[in-house]
């Protein structure tokens, strides 16, 4: 299309756009376009097929690493107590931080005593540290969300009776007597430290319930610090004399 003066006129935003069809390769692009996974490996971005970058969950990458671990457990209310209390103390010898990706619980009422008032299902969710573990009902086991991977955690989980709370890091009220809380590696674990998960049914008219709860996290080593290379004289003495200059 030509102009009144006879210049050309560039029309070509008028045109719609169309993605290329060629995308970024670790072998003849920018490493820029790479990353190190987290088996060590480099890797090409990952792609959707219109070439928008596509990204995992962290809790999926960690269960394909084999470092997603679970726990699961149940009591029957009211002869089970009126809570699930579960503690995960990272060792303070561990090389290992625990990262929390979600509690999900659920309660069944079967029956109860008298008419349902309609709130016997609420249940209660706090996460908070504690300061020690004591009057422990019974250990668990952690299981790898990779089946088959040899590797297990590295960290003590048990369920306890009684305990003393520290700083809370969550609370929450769920009246439909549903959680899937998802943390999503905000709850953080080093070592030295303990956490604890507690659900709890405040109801007292319950004669037959089940309360159910499984928990998710994943584990990574400790990042060693760098260390500062001390100077030598040399390297201390061109400095000042840049210094000067």
């Amino acid at each position: 299309m030509r102009s009144k003066g006879g210049k050309i006129l560039d029309r070509s935003y008028d045109r719609p756009f169309k993605p290329d069809t060629r995308y970024l390769d670790c072998k003849t692009d920018s490493v820029l376009s790479c990353g190190q996974g987290i088996d060590g490996l480099a890797r090409p971005v990952q792609v959707d097929t219109e070439g928008a970058v596509s990204v995992l969950p962290n809790a999926a990458v960690y269960a394909q690493a084999g470092r997603l671990f679970s726990v699961t457990d149940s009591i029957v209310l009211p002869t089970g107590g009126p809570f699930i209390a579960l503690t995960f103390e990272n060792p303070a010898t561990n090389g290992q931080v625990m990262y929390l990706e979600q509690v999900a619980a659920g309660i069944f009422v079967n029956e109860v005593t008298g008419e349902r008032v309609g709130n016997e299902q609420t249940i209660d969710l706090l996460v908070a540290q504690i300061p020690q573990v004591r009057d422990v009902d019974e250990t668990l086991t952690p299981v790898n969300n990779l089946s088959g991977s040899p590797r297990t955690s590295t960290l003590l989980v048990r369920t306890v009776d009684d305990f003393d709370l520290g700083p809370v890091h969550f609370s929450n009220i769920y009246p439909s007597g549903e959680i899937e809380q998802n943390f999503r590696g905000r709850i953080i674990l080093p070592p030295g430290h303990i956490l604890l998960v507690l659900i709890v049914n405040r109801a007292s008219n319950i004669t037959n319930a089940l309360l159910a709860v499984t928990i998710t996290w994943w584990e990574l080593p400790l990042t060693p610090k760098k260390r500062k290379r001390k100077r030598t004289r040399e390297e201390a003495g061109e400095e000042a004399k840049k210094e000067q200059e």
